[in-house]
């Protein structure tokens, strides 16, 4: 993994964290998933974060622990820096196939043939792709040109 993304001076504020947990408490994600934004900082700031440790992804960037930090910490900033790093060198396999049905399908769950069917024989308009032709023309482009990293 490269050097850390953060300056000296979010650094410093990072290390302010008085470990209150406000974080976690306002966190949507971690009550259905292992989220622990205070760990995750924490692990990262001290280069702990495995590769292969999906949990950052489960951050929905909802920014409630940021707003909510009483020392003013950018956590999901810094998340969000995590990912871009660790994603340079290994993305989880749902991700992948996400990204994948995204690029076939315009989604990144596409409908099930058996869901098609039945809106057809009721006469309901299909699934569409969440993308206009020309925006998901450039989507296929992005993930195209990095497919090496998927």
């Amino acid at each position: 993994m490269k050097d850390m993304l953060l300056s000296r001076k979010e650094l410093n504020k990072v290390n302010t964290c008085i470990q209150c947990g406000t974080c976690v408490a306002s966190c949507y994600s971690s009550r259905a998933t292992a989220l622990n934004t205070r760990r995750l900082v924490f692990d990262y700031i001290n280069k702990n974060i495995p590769m292969h440790d999906d949990t950052i992804w489960y951050c929905s960037t909802c920014y409630s622990c940021q707003e909510r930090c009483p020392r003013g910490i950018m956590l999901t900033d810094i998340l969000i820096r995590v990912r871009e790093e660790v994603a340079e060198e290994h993305l989880p396999s749902k991700l992948k196939k996400f990204i994948e049905n995204i690029r076939e399908y315009g989604m990144g769950v596409p409908p099930r043939k058996s869901d098609i069917d039945m809106r057809r024989k009721l006469g309901l308009k299909n699934y569409s792709a969440q993308f206009i032709e020309k925006s998901l023309k450039e989507v296929r482009e992005i993930i195209d040109s990095r497919r090496d990293k998927l």
